[in-house]
């Protein structure tokens, strides 16, 4: 850390954002007036939380004192987070964006070039709260491009609020019993169109989404025995098994270095039925009561060739027109040309039309490979 016990004495308003950020322990929208005063006392534009986790690609939760519509917008926020290197970004210690990347890389990034630079936001500065196999918290500070970049004041500012913050998460935790970012993987998994199951250290399923109780629930294959997924008799289950007992190990270990397996159980050799991803969850112990889950699995059924896509999400992931995003959506379901004009009210030549204006802001000129980028992409996580 930058500075010694003196300066936090000297910054300005450092106890207040302390105490607004154990404060945050008990508030409804949490943090939200955290970040209105950091914006206050760094004289950033605004300053925000992001929270996503690796086990949920595509899902987040944003924490920020910025109230434009245009700026944090659902569908903005969504768009952005398609082009969203920097929450992926290592980032250890309060550093702007010219610290971690060339400039000129950020500059013609599509992040600036079409999220940042029309607000006329320039400068960047952030820090890991908490980053694990389980949980990324990043906070960030935004300034427009004739504030300058932060100074080293700011810097210090957020290093030394950063270890009250870990500890306000986790005291926030424990004061809802674990279900705050509980509450977040199940958001993040009821948006995937597959089944997703978390597991605690002994296998036991502790959270699912619709898909996979229904699956459980009604699959002659896979089901629930005591809280455990279990293997129809007739189908071969220890590869499922050994999936499940190498992620946990990996979990108790902290072996970062398993990333997971995936595995297809068969009813018979060369009839696949579902297809498994067993993934470990390896926390840093930061959030003490989030060290029960321990591994993620995500289940599809093997003879499913279709997803159901947000016809908005694609919208805004594509630039499809309205018409465009419709006929995306089916055609991403399986429905034929024939099949999606009769679905759609409309004649075979203009759903030609449209899916030639698909292939275009796709960059193909195949139907098939549409199909399979919809069927691969993100927008099913929304």
């Amino acid at each position: 850390m930058r500075c010694a016990m003196h300066t936090m004495q000297s910054l300005p308003g450092f106890s207040d954002l302390v105490g607004l950020a154990y404060q945050g322990v008990e508030e409804a929208k949490p943090w939200k007036g955290l970040m209105r005063r950091l914006t206050e006392v760094t004289g950033a534009h605004d300053s925000s939380l992001l929270i996503s986790s690796p086990a949920a690609p595509g899902a987040y939760y944003l924490i920020t004192d910025n109230e434009d519509p245009a700026a944090v917008g659902r569908e903005r926020v969504d768009d952005v987070m398609t082009v969203n290197w920097y929450q992926e970004l290592p980032i250890p210690r309060a550093s702007n964006i010219e610290e971690l990347i060339p400039l000129d890389q950020f500059l013609t990034s599509p992040l600036y070039q079409r999220f940042l630079k029309p607000l006329r936001i320039r400068h960047l500065m952030g820090m890991d709260v908490l980053r694990n196999d389980v949980m990324r918290v990043k906070l960030s500070l935004e300034r427009t491009d004739d504030q300058g970049v932060f100074g080293d004041d700011s810097k210090q500012l957020v290093e030394l609020l950063v270890p009250h913050l870990q500890r306000a998460i986790r005291l926030r935790e424990q004061y809802t019993h674990g279900s705050y970012i509980q509450e977040f993987f199940e958001e993040a998994m009821a948006r995937m169109s597959i089944a997703c199951l978390l597991l605690d250290g002994y296998g036991r399923v502790v959270s699912a989404n619709q898909a996979a109780r229904e699956l459980t629930e009604t699959s002659e294959f896979l089901h629930l025995q005591n809280g455990k997924l279990r293997c129809a008799d007739s189908i071969d289950g220890r590869p499922l098994n050994e999936a499940i007992e190498l992620a946990l190990a990996a979990h108790r270990n902290k072996t970062r270095s398993q990333r997971g397996q995936g595995v297809c159980l068969e009813a018979s050799p060369g009839n696949p039925v579902l297809d498994v991803v067993v993934k470990p969850l390896v926390s840093d112990r930061v959030l003490d009561s989030w060290e029960k889950p321990a591994a993620v699995v995500y289940v599809n059924a093997s003879l499913r060739a279709s997803i159901d896509l947000d016809p908005v999400m694609l919208r805004s992931m594509y630039g499809f027109t309205k018409c465009e995003s419709k006929l995306a959506a089916l055609l991403a379901r399986g429905l034929s040309i024939s099949e999606s004009a009769e679905a759609l009210g409309v004649s075979v030549n203009t759903v030609k039309t449209h899916l030639r204006g698909i292939y275009e802001r796709m960059g193909t000129s195949k139907q098939a490979q549409v199909v399979a980028r919809l069927n691969h992409s993100t927008a099913r996580l929304l």
